[in-house]
């Protein structure tokens, strides 16, 4: 089994960049001379507008392959960030920033409450006086999380450069105990069926619960939304787009 961070190339392919949700990150992080950090950047695609913005930004990542594909990214706009490996949990860069952004979900991969409370102190000791955590993850879908385990759904068909036609099937098991999620993605071309399985543990905050784990970490939630766009929190709602401060 492979990482979905082992190779940024694919990881780009189903994460593709969005420009509402990078319009959303600037507007609530980024602007001329702010300190941003953005956490679990990945492949960059919010560092780079982050950078454009004129924020002066530091993306982070577990995976040195990402950083490396974040680097070329900030290279080819011709613009400028600092990339470091961390691990969210546990991280002492000596700065402080007046915005912290962890996007599209990576907060999710914290699994354990005690790792989520190891992050909300660390990000909290690296917050300016005034400054916000700004992040989305999804609201758990009952839909999905009653599936059969090994019922294969359709993730979506994609066009890859070099390996043409590329589709990536999905199995869904949760733990209501943990609240974990595991989901495997199997990739197939039209000649090479499963040539790829990636497996993606994610945690599952429900709304009534996401402000008591801030809380717990010393935050306190400020406005939360139910799209990129600032709609509100409903039960139609697919993602919690969360802006905190230091409680």
């Amino acid at each position: 089994m492979d990482s979905l961070y082992d190779d940024a190339e694919l990881y780009d392919l189903v994460s593709p960049p969005d420009a509402t949700m990078a319009r959303f990150y600037v507007e609530a992080a980024g602007g001329p001379g702010r300190r941003v950090l953005d956490l679990a950047c990945g492949s960059g695609r919010f560092t780079v507008p982050l950078a454009e913005s004129g924020a002066l930004v530091v993306g982070g990542d577990l995976s040195e392959t990402m950083l490396a594909r974040a680097r070329a990214a900030t290279a080819d706009r011709g613009v400028s960030a600092d990339f470091v490996q961390l691990d969210m949990r546990d991280f002492v860069l000596g700065r402080h920033f007046d915005a912290i952004v962890i996007a599209a979900n990576s907060l999710m991969h914290l699994t354990r409450r005690a790792d989520l409370d190891r992050a909300f102190s660390t990000i909290r000791q690296h917050l300016a006086p005034g400054g916000r955590l700004v992040f989305d993850v999804f609201v758990p879908s009952p839909r999905l999380l009653s599936l059969p385990a090994d019922q294969r759904e359709l993730l979506g068909v994609f066009a890859h450069p070099k390996l043409g036609e590329v589709t990536i099937e999905e199995t869904i098991s949760y733990d209501p105990i943990s609240q974990v999620m595991r989901t495997d993605w199997y990739w197939s071309t039209a000649e090479r069926r499963d040539f790829r399985h990636t497996p993606l543990e994610l945690r599952q905050i429900f709304p009534q619960e996401l402000p008591l784990l801030l809380e717990a970490g010393g935050l306190r939630l400020i406005e939360r939304f139910g799209d990129f766009e600032r709609g509100p929190l409903t039960a139609a709602s697919h993602r919690q787009v969360c802006l905190c401060m230091v409680a």
